[in-house]
């Protein structure tokens, strides 16, 4: 889940501000408790405690679909009204596209000069269409970016072996703690033919020098240094972090998102124990 960093901020006036208090407090409450759980995580996966940072992961995702209930909730409290549109901005664009298109249908019916909601429909039109061509089948977009050197890297340099497309960034304790486990299944399959390609969400390119040096990270990494705003990040539509997509020989997206035992039970059907 991508965690957003809201100040608390009060805002006294109209019914309608009392909708932007409760979503702030909300996502702030929900910021704290994902950076704990990150680092929790985090230290748990030094500590190679696998039972742990397990219990964290699950921790962790069922903190996103809490805020997206209560969220929820108040968009349901508050129909019809413009400032809505800052409820829907903390929905899941893919679990949550059905509610969200059908408020903002009723928004743009209700209020037909209603800019920003025609923008925030054209944006969602936009992601499905990247969807489309990041799923299960699709063939990987091609991409460059520099290294840590400043080197230029292509993914289709990688074509003729699986590689791991892994979307990360030194600020994410969830992505440290998943560290290890790409690291071992890395280590164990780089022989039999799996390359690794990260693309860093950083951008402060000390910070990621320094995740990949502690971390003992040993493959390619690469980064524009422009946080969310990572042009690779973009056509990939990526929303959150850890992210990841196997891609095989011929350059076909066969898995996504994998983690934990998820990732080695893949890696074990492609290239055995």
């Amino acid at each position: 889940m991508k965690i957003k960093n809201p100040p608390y901020v009060y805002i006294h006036g109209s019914e309608e501000n009392n909708l932007i208090n409760q979503v702030n407090f909300i996502a702030y409450r929900n910021y704290q408790q994902m950076i704990q759980n990150g680092r929790l995580q985090y230290q748990a996966s030094l500590a190679k405690d696998t039972a742990l940072v397990r219990v964290m992961q699950d921790q962790y995702d069922w903190l996103g679909d809490d805020m997206g209930e209560r969220i929820k909730l108040l968009v349901k409290m508050y129909p019809n009204t413009p400032v809505l549109l800052y409820a829907l901005d903390y929905l899941h664009p893919r679990k949550d596209k059905e509610l969200i298109n059908t408020e903002l249908a009723k928004l743009v019916k209700k209020y037909p000069y209603f800019e920003e909601a025609k923008r925030k429909q054209a944006d969602i039109v936009k992601a499905e269409a990247i969807a489309r061509k990041t799923g299960i089948g699709a063939t990987a977009m091609d991409f460059t970016q520099n290294n840590v050197s400043g080197k230029a890297v292509q993914l289709k340099d990688y074509r003729g072996k699986y590689v791991l497309l892994d979307f990360w960034a030194s600020w994410c304790g969830p992505c440290r703690a998943e560290n290890p486990n790409v690291l071992d299944n890395y280590e164990k399959y780089h022989g039999k033919g799996l390359e690794i390609l990260a693309v860093s969400l950083d951008d402060k390119k000390d910070a990621w020098v320094k995740a990949i040096k502690d971390d003992g990270l040993t493959w390619e990494h690469v980064s524009d240094l422009k946080g969310w705003k990572n042009e690779v990040a973009k056509e990939y539509n990526i929303r959150a972090v850890p992210s990841n997509f196997l891609i095989d020989k011929e350059g076909k997206i066969v898995a996504k998102d994998l983690r934990g035992e998820e990732l080695t039970k893949k890696l074990e059907e492609i290239f055995g124990k």
